[in-house]
Order: structure tokens, then C-alpha cells, then sequence
């Protein structure tokens, strides 16, 4: 009879840990109500601002720098927030190992590349801008990689790797 009763019990323990993890909410609503909340930073942006910002296709240019006199991450990093929030700026990436480098998908119609410029060097006194190239774009790219920040391939590399 006592096994009745465990089975019973071990039954009732089993449907309220089912309907516990059903109820439960997902890592992805989790991560979106941390989201709107003031203040609270999120992997997973879900508010309007978080949505990229619209752009005429025809003004895209891609402008891809090196960066001199700044190694940290967070000096960086800095320089990535401030230009992303700039009217105009669709995407940044930098690269964060060296040689550091940086890339801006900017809309030319909004913004000009010598205010990405004065926002970049803003950030610190110590960091030198060389090696820009600005070019005209179709289209923004789906993955964004700083021109600066790929290493050279050199003949002992490509021997190494065999080719």
C-alpha cells in the first residue's frame, strides 16, 4: 500500500515540475524584460533604439581606419559606442587585437566623414587616426571586419598552413 502512495506522491512531484519549467519564461523573454527596464543593459536589445536606423542606399560609404596610440578594450570600445549613436552611422566594428583598426557604415547624406572623424579622435587626446580609406558601398554588409584589422598573410604563414 505504501507503494501506492509513492508512486501517487512521485506522480504529483513530476506534473509540478513540468508545469513549472512550461511556465517558466524563456532565457530570450528574460533577457527582453531586462531590456525595458531603465538602466539595465541587455546581450539581447529589443527597444526601438536598438533597431538599426534607416539610410539612403544610395549615400553608403564604408570608412575603414587604423587606430594609433590606443590599445585598451575599453578605450576602444568608447570610440565604437559614440560613433554607433551618431545620426548617419549604420554599423561600427573595431578590432580589438592588432594591428587596431576600425570601420564605419555611415549614410553621407546625414553625416559627413570629418564628423566621424572629430567624434573619433575626441574620445582621447592619445589617439592617432592613419590609413583611412573611405569608399562607396551597395549595400551594408552582413558581417562587418575593420580592413585594419586582419593580419597580413606572409609567405611563411601560408607555408605553415600548408598552401
Amino acid at each position: 500500500m505504501s507503494s501506492g502512495r509513492s508512486s501517487i506522491a512521485a506522480s504529483a512531484i513530476f506534473v509540478t515540475l513540468v508545469s513549472l519549467i512550461a511556465s517558466a519564461p524563456t532565457h530570450a523573454e528574460t533577457a527582453a524584460a531586462q531590456a525595458t527596464k531603465a538602466g539595465k543593459p541587455s546581450m539581447i536589445q529589443t527597444s526601438d533604439a536598438a533597431k538599426p536606423a534607416s539610410y539612403n542606399a544610395n549615400s553608403l560609404h564604408r570608412l575603414d581606419f587604423r587606430v594609433v596610440g590606443k590599445s585598451c578594450a575599453v578605450c576602444l570600445m568608447k570610440i565604437q559606442r559614440q560613433v554607433k549613436i551618431l545620426p548617419g552611422a549604420v554599423k561600427v566594428a573595431v578590432m580589438l587585437r592588432k594591428p587596431y583598426g576600425g570601420v564605419v557604415v555611415y549614410d553621407s547624406s546625414k553625416i559627413s566623414k570629418d564628423k566621424l572623424m572629430q567624434t573619433i579622435l575626441a574620445q582621447d587626446k592619445d589617439v592617432r587616426i592613419e590609413q583611412i580609406v573611405d569608399t562607396s558601398i551597395n549595400k551594408v554588409p552582413t558581417v562587418l571586419i575593420p580592413l585594419y584589422g586582419i593580419p597580413k598573410r606572409t609567405t611563411t604563414t601560408a607555408a605553415a598552413e600548408g598552401q
